[in-house]
């Protein structure tokens, strides 16, 4: 990590210093090295190696039952009659959820896309609610509460920063010419905000390859938001653990260049472009932890997968090449029309 921040150069963020980014760099690389070893541990001492980070870990987690009863109303519940909407709308995780979101719209900064996200990990818990049980959440939690109510109040603040950071104009005046102490606190917390604030575009209907890299961007990011998950209930996890939040942090530091550098790719119009290595080394612990949800989750989930879900996915992925092909193949007939 001290290599790192000395020599690796980072050319997409300055704010607050060069030096965090690299620092993230490091981290990222020690975090990507740590899952590679664990890839190669069984599963027994995998969760034993899980003390090491937090001494309450490598215990079985107890059972517990989701989505059991989805009552709104219980009559017979002398003490709250609503007793369930209110255990879930006073739960932690409520105000969690809502910041996650946010960050996710300081990413992203396209409310469309937001949505796309949103919906579609509605859909990943619907899919793989058959593995993991608090998957099975009440269909009120799932649609009003998580999509309508938590992800839409996230998206909103995060997207407001968005445009508060959009239309802010920035004097970046040295802190030693500012003229009073009050002027150089302010240019001392300025340091932290960025140096100027670009649109990300994603323009996901510019054509068939510009929306297949988007959709990759999308399945990328569903695939983290999934890896927590299946981690925490293969590695015996407690949702309340601070490993959890240590690991959602990395990846939000992670994801800010990774994001830039992706759009920046997007949007480049040279011939010959690369992706940053912010993105690559993303790709790498995405697919490491993935392999090690695969492969310490076998035999964890008896259940199958259902018949009408594999049907719908089949559905679906044919949909989309269908789609795919008609598209190229419009847009092919009207360049060759164009090229007579």
């Amino acid at each position: 990590m001290l290599y790192d921040c000395v020599g690796w150069r980072i050319w997409v963020l300055t704010r607050p210093h060069p030096a965090v980014w690299r620092l993230v760099h490091g981290m990222a690389v020690v975090y990507l090295v740590a899952l590679t070893f664990l890839l190669f541990q069984t599963r027994d001492d995998a969760r034993q190696f899980m003390k090491f980070l937090h001494p309450d870990l490598g215990v079985e987690l107890p059972e517990r039952s989701y989505g059991a009863d989805c009552r709104i109303y219980i009559p017979e519940n002398p003490s709250s009659r609503f007793k369930n909407v209110y255990e879930t709308l006073f739960d932690e995780f409520v105000l969690a959820h809502i910041l996650g979101w946010w960050g996710k719209a300081i990413l992203i900064r396209n409310q469309p896309l937001l949505w796309v996200l949103s919906t579609g990990f509605e859909f990943m818990e619907l899919t793989f609610r058959h593995m993991l049980p608090n998957f099975n959440e009440c269909w009120w939690d799932s649609i009003i509460l998580d999509i309508f109510t938590c992800n839409w109040f996230g998206i909103w603040a995060g997207m407001h920063t968005v445009r508060y950071f959009d239309g802010r104009t920035y004097e970046w005046v040295g802190i030693s010419r500012q003229p009073n102490i009050i002027g150089k606190v302010k240019r001392t917390l300025g340091q932290f905000t960025p140096a100027q604030w670009d649109k990300d575009e994603w323009h996901p209907l510019l054509g068939p390859w510009r929306f297949i890299q988007v959709l990759s961007l999308c399945i990328v990011f569903l695939t983290v938001e999934l890896n927590t998950f299946f981690l925490k209930f293969c590695l015996w996890i407690p949702p309340r653990n601070p490993v959890i939040v240590y690991r959602l942090i990395l990846w939000w530091l992670i994801a800010i260049p990774t994001i830039r550098e992706y759009n920046l790719y997007l949007q480049d119009r040279k011939p010959v472009k690369k992706v940053g290595a912010f993105c690559w080394l993303s790709l790498a612990i995405c697919i490491i932890e993935l392999l090690i949800c695969i492969k310490f989750g076998h035999g964890l989930y008896p259940k199958p997968m259902p018949q009408w879900l594999v049907v719908f996915w089949l559905s679906m992925g044919s949909t989309l090449v269908l789609f795919l092909m008609i598209w190229s193949w419009k847009l092919q007939r009207s360049y060759q029309k164009k090229r007579r």
